[in-house]
C-alpha cells in the first residue's frame, strides 16, 4: 500500500515538476531568445561614470535569469539628457536596454529645465552603485588654498555642461557667497582635468571618488588644494575639509541644500524604460541587488579603486517620485540654486589629434588601439552616429576599418570618444 502511495506521489510530482519545466520562467526565457543588455553611457568613455557602468556590465548578467551578456555604449551629450531622452522615447521598453545616467539628469526634469524629454518619476530606477561626495580643487599655483579665499576672489573652473563641474560651483556661489568663475564648453570632466593641467582654467568641482581614482597623483603629489566638499556627509578621506551644509546658517538655505544634495545619495544611478513589464523590472533590480554583493563584483571594484555604497532601485524611485512632488515653490528655489549667474563663456577646445596605424579593433569595430609612431598607443571609441568617420576622403561605416590603416583620429583624451577619425 504504501509503495502504491509513494509511486502516486512520485509520479504527481514528476508531472508537477513537469508542468513548471514546460511553463518555464518567462523573465529568464525573454532573456535567452533575447540574450544582450544595451547598457547606454550617458558620459563619454574613460570617466567615472563609464567606469562604474562597466564595471557593473561584466557583472550583472549572471544573476539575471537567462543569462544575458552586455554591451557598453556610450552615448553622451547634454550632461546626459541625450541618453534619458532616448531611453524614454525610442529605445525597445522590453528590458532590452537599460541606462546609467549623470546625477543631475533626473533632477533636470523636476527641475524644469530646457531639454528633457522625459518624466522622471516614470523611469524604473534600477539602483545606484555610489552615494557620491563632490570636491572643489584648485591647481597647486593658485593663490586660492582655501573655501574661505574663493569667497573672497575669483576661481576659474571648467564646466562640462548642465552636470556637476557647473552645477556645485554655481550652488556653492548662491548659496555661501563663493566667486568660481566657470568657462563652459569642455567635452567632458576629463577634459577639463587636462586643461588644469595645461593652466587654461584653475580648478574643476567634480565627483572625489573619479578624481581620486583618474587622477590619484595630484592628490600623492599634493598638486591641488580641496577647498570644500558637498555631500549629505563628509567623506573619510576628508575630515578637515569643510561640509557645505555645515556652512549653512540659515535654516530655509540648509534644508533647501539638503534636498539639493539627495542627487548626491544616488550618484551612480542606472535606470530603465518606462512601460515596462512588471516581472523584467523586478528580476533587474534583484540582479543589480545581488551584483553589488557579489564577490567577484566587489573583487575588481576594489581593484580599480571604485567605492561602492549600493543604493537599491526601490528606494531610489521612492526618492525621486517624493521630490516630483514637493511643492512648486520649493521647486522654484531648486532651480535657481544650481543657475550659474556670471558671463557665459564657452572655452575654445582645440581637440588633440593621434596619428598612426590600427594595431588593434575591439568590441566589433567600436573601439580602435592606435599605434603611433613613437611606439605607444592611443585607445578611441568609435560613435556609429557622432563620430564623422572618412575612409579615402569618403564617408564610411566603423564596419569598413582594417588593422594596418593609417588613421588621423581626433579625441579629448587617449580612452574617450572620437569626434574625428580619417583613415587612408
Amino acid at each position: 500500500m504504501k509503495s502504491r502511495i509513494m509511486l502516486a506521489l512520485c509520479g504527481g510530482l514528476a508531472m508537477s515538476t513537469a508542468a513548471f519545466a514546460q511553463a518555464g520562467d518567462p523573465v529568464a526565457d525573454f532573456y535567452k531568445k533575447n540574450n544582450q543588455i544595451r547598457l547606454l553611457v550617458s558620459s563619454e568613455a574613460g570617466g567615472g561614470y563609464d567606469g562604474y557602468a562597466r564595471l557593473l556590465a561584466r557583472h550583472m548578467g549572471k544573476h539575471i535569469p537567462g543569462n544575458p551578456t552586455f554591451v557598453v555604449q556610450n552615448m553622451p551629450g547634454a550632461g546626459g539628457i541625450v541618453a534619458a531622452n532616448y531611453l524614454y522615447n525610442v529605445a525597445p521598453k522590453d528590458g532590452t536596454v537599460i541606462a546609467q545616467v549623470q546625477r543631475l539628469v533626473p533632477f533636470a526634469q523636476i527641475l524644469g529645465e530646457a531639454g528633457p524629454q522625459y518624466e522622471t518619476a516614470k523611469f524604473n530606477w534600477l539602483g545606484s552603485l555610489a552615494s557620491e561626495v563632490e570636491v572643489c580643487l584648485a591647481w597647486h599655483t593658485s593663490p586660492v588654498k582655501t573655501f574661505a579665499d574663493v569667497q573672497k576672489q575669483e576661481l576659474i573652473v571648467g564646466g562640462s555642461g548642465p552636470n556637476d563641474t557647473e552645477g556645485v560651483p554655481a550652488t556653492l556661489n548662491n548659496i555661501l557667497g563663493a566667486k568660481f568663475k566657470i568657462i563652459s564648453g569642455y567635452p567632458s570632466s576629463t577634459a577639463i582635468t587636462l586643461a588644469v593641467e595645461r593652466g587654461e582654467v584653475n580648478g574643476i568641482c567634480s565627483s572625489y571618488s573619479s578624481l581620486s581614482t583618474r587622477n590619484a597623483h595630484w592628490f600623492k603629489d599634493k598638486k591641488v588644494n580641496v577647498l570644500i566638499q558637498e555631500s549629505i556627509k563628509k567623506h573619510p578621506d576628508l575630515p578637515n575639509v569643510p561640509l557645505a551644509l555645515d556652512l549653512i546658517t540659515n535654516p530655509e538655505d540648509k534644508a533647501l541644500m539638503e534636498i539639493n544634495d539627495a542627487r548626491l545619495e544616488i550618484g551612480r544611478p542606472f535606470m530603465a524604460p518606462p512601460a515596462m513589464p512588471a516581472e523584467r523590472v523586478k528580476a533587474l533590480r534583484a540582479a543589480f541587488a545581488a551584483t553589488v554583493k557579489d564577490k567577484d563584483f566587489l573583487a575588481d571594484a576594489a581593484k580599480e579603486k571604485r567605492e561602492i555604497t549600493a543604493i537599491g532601485g526601490e528606494e531610489v524611485q521612492a526618492l525621486l517620485e517624493r521630490i516630483s512632488k514637493a511643492p512648486k515653490s520649493t521647486i522654484e528655489r531648486l532651480a535657481d540654486l544650481g543657475k550659474y549667474k556670471g558671463p557665459t563663456i564657452t572655452a575654445k577646445v582645440e581637440v588633440p589629434k593621434a596619428e598612426g596605424s590600427i594595431g588593434e579593433l575591439l568590441d566589433d569595430n567600436r573601439k580602435i588601439v592606435l599605434k603611433l609612431k613613437d611606439g605607444k598607443n592611443f585607445t578611441a571609441t568609435v560613435s556609429g552616429s557622432r563620430t564623422n568617420l572618412q575612409i579615402a576622403g569618403k564617408k564610411a561605416d566603423r564596419k569598413e576599418l582594417k588593422v594596418g590603416q593609417a588613421c588621423v583620429i581626433s579625441a579629448p583624451a587617449d580612452g574617450q570618444e572620437a569626434s574625428q577619425v580619417e583613415c587612408k
